[in-house]
């Protein structure tokens, strides 16, 4: 069975609801990272990555930076929901990159996120990305990814590989 790695957001954590919906595809890999006391998460990220052997990533707004840096980086598919690309309330170190993505990249973006500006955030990918991906703007979404919604979108994401 494959591995995937989730990342959640700021202060946040896998629900049992969302862990659920991801062992129907694969075995979740999972840590709670705290953001504001480390400024070097993704590196750690990128260890237990490593360590783990995952073959995907998802992430949900910080986690879905570090997500979207991480996949770029290891060349792993990836599901971002509304990442925090454009803007960040705590520090983290990422590294620069200026590698073309040479595996699938799904974003699914909240039209009515109040955290994450949804219009920056599709500049940004268009700015930034230089690989295969997929928007998905769902007009009536918020910040927080409902249990239904993550599970629709989990679905198309692991029907895709």
């Amino acid at each position: 069975m494959s591995k995937t790695l989730y990342i959640h957001g700021l202060d946040g954590f896998l629900s049992d609801e969302k862990r659920t919906v991801l062992s129907k595809y694969t075995q979740v890999v999972s840590s709670i990272m705290e953001f504001r006391a480390n400024s070097v998460a993704y590196y750690d990220l990128l260890s237990i990555a490593k360590e783990k052997k995952v073959d995907f990533i998802i992430g949900t707004s910080m986690g879905g930076c570090m997500a979207y840096h991480l996949s770029l980086h290891l060349s792993l598919p990836a599901l971002l929901f509304n990442p925090a690309l454009t803007s960040r309330s705590v520090g983290i170190d990422l590294p620069t990159q200026d590698k073309i993505r040479d595996t699938y990249l799904r974003v699914v973006i909240g039209g009515q996120d109040d955290i994450i500006d949804p219009i920056q955030n599709v500049a940004w990918l268009a700015t930034h990305e230089k690989g295969y991906m997929d928007i998905k703007w769902r007009n009536t979404l918020g910040h927080r990814i409902p249990t239904d919604v993550f599970e629709e979108e989990v679905d198309g994401f692991y029907g895709r590989m």
